[in-house]
């Protein structure tokens, strides 16, 4: 039978805030918790039990709670990411629709002394990069720092604050997604400029999306005086001229090659 536990959740407008999981007992007499996100039980270990007291910020806890549902999707355990958001709703359609990561948590138990722990940072700082994700919160339930990232990826400048209260969790969460929303739209404005045929925004995608192989260019290219249509995937530019890629179902041990001259369009960019 489920029933409802309270765990600490930090403070929140200067109060102790608890969170409130649904957890059962196993055959063992353990505790078992239901992830709202993954909707499946899991042994409420000291690190799930601080990540699913996050995740019930994120969903329901937070004032901003309701209108985050509309605008970002909370993923657990995804690429290795303990939590992460990814933005969603109208900034994306069914032609374009990228993983544009918002945000990037680092949960650990209580215990834990995290907020001057190095491989804790250094982690959350390569999880940041790989995904091109500008915020990133490291969380305990008792200490929470928030990590910035500023200038190219290639070479970022870091800045990380520490957190008091989950009032500036959702402030700087609000910051982070209209900052994503207003990148992406950009992003469309490159996609729609690729979809009428413009190679150089199409190498300008590829610079920002190329490299997630989770995600599926739609190309049209010209060949033998006819068009056709490939699924590609882990794309990098070698040259001005030239995008490289993989195509889905199709075995190589060598990439395809795209030139600026059989380039005809960008049809989509969509996760699989």
């Amino acid at each position: 039978m489920s029933c409802s536990l309270e765990v600490p959740c930090f403070r929140y407008f200067g109060k102790d805030l608890k969170a409130r999981l649904i957890v059962k007992h196993g055959t063992e007499g353990n505790l078992l918790v239901r992830c709202p996100v993954r909707q499946s039980l899991y042994f409420l270990t000291p690190e799930e039990r601080v990540r699913q007291a996050l995740i019930w910020f994120l969903l329901e806890g937070s004032k901003g709670a309701m209108a985050w549902r509309n605008r970002l999707r909370v993923e657990v355990e995804q690429r290795s990411l303990d939590v992460a958001a990814f933005l969603t709703g109208e900034a994306s359609d069914e032609s374009f629709y990228p993983n544009l990561s918002v945000l990037i948590i680092e949960t650990k138990r209580e215990e834990r002394e995290s907020m001057d722990d190095p491989g804790v940072e250094e982690q959350l700082r390569l999880y940041m990069v790989r995904e091109r994700c500008r915020a990133g919160l490291i969380f305990n339930a008792q200490q929470a720092a928030w990590l910035s990232l500023s200038g190219e990826f290639t070479q970022p400048r870091w800045v990380k604050d520490r957190l008091s209260d989950m009032c500036e969790v959702e402030n700087r969460i609000e910051q982070a997604s209209a900052e994503a929303t207003a990148h992406v739209l950009d992003c469309k404005k490159a996609f729609t400029e690729a979809a009428a045929g413009d190679f150089d925004s199409l190498v300008h995608l590829v610079s920002l999306f190329g490299t997630d192989s989770g995600l599926t260019f739609v190309l049209s290219i010209r060949s033998r005086d006819s068009i056709s249509s490939v699924q590609a995937f882990r794309l990098r530019t070698s040259s001005p001229n030239i995008v490289t890629y993989w195509t889905r179902s199709v075995e190589s041990r060598k990439p395809q090659q795209l030139s600026k001259q059989d380039f005809h369009s960008l049809v989509a960019v969509r996760p699989l």
